[in-house]
C-alpha cells in the first residue's frame, strides 16, 4: 500500500489503520508511508530506505521497536527523530 491514509481525517485513518492491523493476521502487508506515527502504529518491523539522488537503498531493517527506539545507523535515526526529512 502506498500512502494509505494520505488526505484522510482520522476517523477514516483510524478505520484504515485497524483494517491493515485486521489483514496482517493472515497475510504480510507492505507500506509506504512518510508518516512516522503511522508506520510505528501499524508496523511489526519496518525498513528504511534512503535516495541520495540515485536509487534508494535499503539503511536499516529491523523490528519496529527497534528502528524507533534504538536504530544502529545514524541516518535511520536522523530521520526518525525529525532531524532531516
Amino acid at each position: 500500500m502506498d500512502e494509505p491514509c494520505s488526505a484522510l481525517d482520522p476517523g477514516s485513518t483510524l478505520r484504515i489503520e485497524e483494517t491493515i492491523r485486521e489483514l496482517s493476521d493472515s497475510i504480510v502487508v507492505v507500506i509506504v508511508t512518510h508518516n512516522m506515527q503511522q508506520a510505528a502504529r501499524v508496523s511489526d518491523y519496518t525498513g528504511f530506505f534512503l535516495s541520495d539522488g540515485g536509487p534508494g537503498q535499503l539503511i536499516e531493517v529491523a523490528t519496529t521497536n527497534e528502528i524507533f527506539a534504538r536504530p544502529k545507523d545514524k541516518r535511520t535515526e536522523d530521520y526518525v527523530t525529525g532531524r532531516f526529512g
